[in-house]
Order: C-alpha cells, then structure tokens, then sequence
C-alpha cells in the first residue's frame, strides 16, 4: 500500500500527468517547464488529442534535454575546466555560488526557448489558450501511470547498470591493467578520451605520462605530469611533480628540474612544504654531483632542523651530509656527521644511501 502511494505522489509530479478536465468542460495542459503554469482550453480533449499532447510533450522535453546538455557542455568546457587554476583558490562556497548561478541561468534560458515553442504548437493544433494554474486532478490515467511506472523502472536499471559498470570496470582501473600488462598505447588512448570528458581529473594525465614515458615520448610524459601537479596538491600531486623530476633526471635536463624545483621552493605555502621541496632538492643535487650545492642545502636545512624536529630529520640530515662530504673528500668531517647521525661504521660507509629518483608509479604498478 505503501509502495502504490509513494508511485502515485511521484507520478503526479512526472510530466506523464499533464492533464486535467475540469467540472465545466474545460482542458488544462501542465506546462513543461515543471512549474504550476497551465494552459486552458474551453473544449474538453478527445483521447485521441491527449495522446497528441503527449508525443508533443516528449518531443519538446526532448529538446529541452539536449538544450540544458549543451549549455551545461558549454559551462564546463568552456568557463569552469579553462578557468580552473584561477578558481581552485576562491573559497569552496564562492565556486558553488557561481557555478550555481551560472547553471541556473542556462536552465532558464533552455526553458524559456521552450516554452515558448510549446506554447505556439499547442496554439497551432488547439486553437487559442488562457494561461491558468495546472493542479492535478484526483484521477488517475491508468494509461499514463503504466507508462510511468515502465519508464520509472528502466531509468533505475540504467543507473545500477552505469554505477555496477563503473565500480566493476573503472576507467582507472583498466588504464591500470593496461600498463600493467605494458598495452601503453591502449592507455595513451583511452586516458586521452578521459582527460577530454573530465579534464580537471589528475589521474588521466599521470596514467598517460607513465605510459608515455614507456613509449619513450619523455616531452609528452613530462608535459602530462606537469598537468596533473597543477590540477591538485594531495600525496598523489606530489607523486605527479617527483616523476616529472624523475624523467628530466632520465634524460638529462638537469637545469630544468632545478628550475622546477625552485619555483616550487619560491612559491610554497608553508615552511614544511619550503623544507620538503629543498630536502628534495639536496638529494637532487647529489644525483647529478653537484655536491657543493647540494653540501650548502644539507647545512641549510640542519640549521633549520634546530627548530623543526618533527620533518627535517637531524640524523637522516647528518646522514644525507656525510655522503656529500665523503663525495668531496672531506673524511673527517664525513665521520663526524656519521658520529652525530647515530650510524658510524669502521668503514665509514653510510647505512642508508641518499635515495635516487624514481617513477613512482612503479611501485603501484607491479
């Protein structure tokens, strides 16, 4: 009983009861823009003339569907993912605000244009109308309520079937198979069709610059994970920039990443995030033996690390310093950075070595 009445509530506010007869012999259409608007027509409708009313009103949902998907295509693709570097910083509620608005106005418009057009066809076919207040009537069309319930049910398989499809076979996931299976080109594709479809989704360009490195297009790689650190800042976004880093590293663009580094270094939000991108940097540094540079950020940052004992590690930087030091001769004060570290060996020989870069995704790949 209650499942009949919860159908029923619905149905009266589908567009499939958009009739209703009144006591004296008059017809009033419900408008299709779901507002209370109706137009009333002195004469009562044949069965063969609601029938008609309805194929019209499909028609024109019809089109006030593709309207409202066009103008929402036009807002995505044309304001929000173009303008999207310059609105991640405004406040989360100003974005809603305006996307909002924005989205309400394109509705509006796709239902003005047609309502008017509904207007002029039921003007046409009818004869002339009065505008009045549409409210259901107490009866129901049990032609109609059929096809809202068929239509009600097809609607609920469509969407456990997109959401079972999506949770079974996840775009992400597949790109994963893929380049796990090294079908790189596959997954050039099909994170390329991603990235058009929603284009402020980091993980297409991670996915396609891994692949893209694979193939040996670095310039693509580069340019893909550079997109997908600007898109984000979470543990993932990190990943995207130290694998750009990793592949200037791989082919030897050395002043490049430098460069990357200190823009990041310039620009950082806090000083933990100042300090990661410099530790990063030092250890850069030593990679490509540029150990003087690298020597002069070590002490940087134990000097730091006087007042920041929770990020900037002291004996992993005393560590990281011996190595340096070791690189430039300078034995003695090698050894006494393996004293202060806690790791001193007779040979001298670090413990842990100063990490390499790495395609990180490796690791989530395998």
């Amino acid at each position: 009983m209650l499942k009949t009445n919860i159908l029923k509530l619905l149905y009266k506010r589908s567009p499939m009861d958009f009739y209703t007869f009144t006591d004296d012999g008059q017809t009033i259409i419900k408008s299709t823009n779901n507002t209370p608007l109706g137009y009333k027509f002195n004469k009562k409708f044949t069965q063969d003339e609601i029938f008609s009313v309805w194929e019209k009103i499909k028609l024109h949902k019809r089109i006030s569907t593709i309207m409202i998907f066009l103008l929402f295509l036009v807002l995505m693709y044309v304001i929000i993912f173009p303008k999207y570097t310059l609105i991640v910083n405004n406040n989360w509620y100003v974005n809603l605000i305006i996307i909002l608005a924005i989205s309400i106005i394109c509705f509006q418009i796709a239902i003005a244009f047609n309502t008017i057009f509904f207007e002029k066809s039921l003007k046409k076919d009818y004869g002339e109308f009065s505008k009045s207040n549409f409210k259901p009537s107490g009866e129901i069309d049990e032609s109609f309520y059929k096809l809202f319930k068929t239509e009600l049910s097809k609607a609920i398989i469509i969407i456990l079937v997109v959401i079972t499809c999506f949770c079974a076979i996840s775009p992400f996931k597949l790109t994963h198979k893929l380049i796990k299976n090294k079908r790189y080109k596959e997954a050039i594709n099909i994170t390329t069709i991603g990235s058009k479809i929603f284009p402020i989704a980091q993980e297409w360009y991670s996915l396609r610059g891994y692949a893209r490195f694979k193939i040996g297009d670095f310039k693509g790689a580069i340019n893909d994970y550079d997109k997908a650190y600007t898109l984000g800042a979470d543990g993932f976004n990190i990943m995207n920039f130290d694998n750009k880093i990793y592949i200037k590293y791989y082919i030897g663009e050395y002043d490049s990443a430098i460069k990357d580094f200190d823009t990041e270094i310039n620009k950082a939000d806090s000083d933990f995030e100042k300090d990661s991108f410099l530790w990063d940097k030092a250890q850069f540094l030593y990679n490509i033996k540029h150990y003087e540079e690298a020597l002069a950020l070590y002490t940087e940052l134990l000097v730091k690390a006087e007042n920041d004992q929770i990020f900037l590690l002291k004996d992993r930087l005393y560590l990281e310093r011996a190595q340096v030091y070791q690189k430039l001769g300078l034995n003695d004060l090698a050894e006494q950075d393996l004293l202060n570290s806690g790791t001193y060996e007779q040979d001298k020989k670090p413990l842990n070595e100063i990490p390499k870069p790495v395609l990180i995704i490796d690791e989530i790949i395998k």
